[in-house]
């Protein structure tokens, strides 16, 4: 199994009338396959737990109110419209595990400074971003789902 951490292709040109198909067809793979493949290769495991929680981490550029907004920031079309399809496959998954009792949601963490974006300054340290996750990751039998 293709180990799965999200790829941006942000050293590739990400025009949406000139974008070449590799670095979409990458990112897909990466972001959005590699999701599915690893969800659906971990779902027996959580099917036997007792307080299951499926977390994938998104994105705000994966928000399509947010990119449709005249202030948005970047426009990369690999990278968004990977994680956006996560984020359709996130809440399709929340929406069939719900009566399983399994727990699925997409966090952002924000502008996190990271490999992804090559280490980009202004954005928060790598522990402060996963401090946003780690309540959504810990999530209490009774705690919310498709958010």
């Amino acid at each position: 199994m293709k180990k799965s951490t999200g790829i941006g292709k942000l050293e590739e040109n990400q025009n949406a009338t000139s974008l070449s198909l590799a670095p979409i067809r990458e990112a897909m793979e990466t972001n959005f396959f590699g999701l599915v493949q690893t969800t659906i290769a971990f779902l027996p495991l959580l099917r036997k737990s007792t307080n299951a929680v499926i977390l994938n981490v998104s994105t705000d550029m994966a928000s399509n109110a947010y990119q449709a907004r005249p202030d948005a920031g970047l426009q990369v079309v690999a990278y968004n419209t990977s994680k956006a399809a996560a984020n359709s496959y996130t809440i399709a998954l929340a929406q069939e595990l719900r009566k399983e009792g399994i727990k699925v949601n997409a966090v952002t963490p924000g502008f996190t400074t990271t490999k992804l974006n090559n280490y980009t300054k202004g954005g928060k340290s790598m522990r402060a971003g996963a401090e946003v996750l780690e309540p959504w990751a810990l999530l209490e039998k009774d705690g919310p789902t498709c958010m």
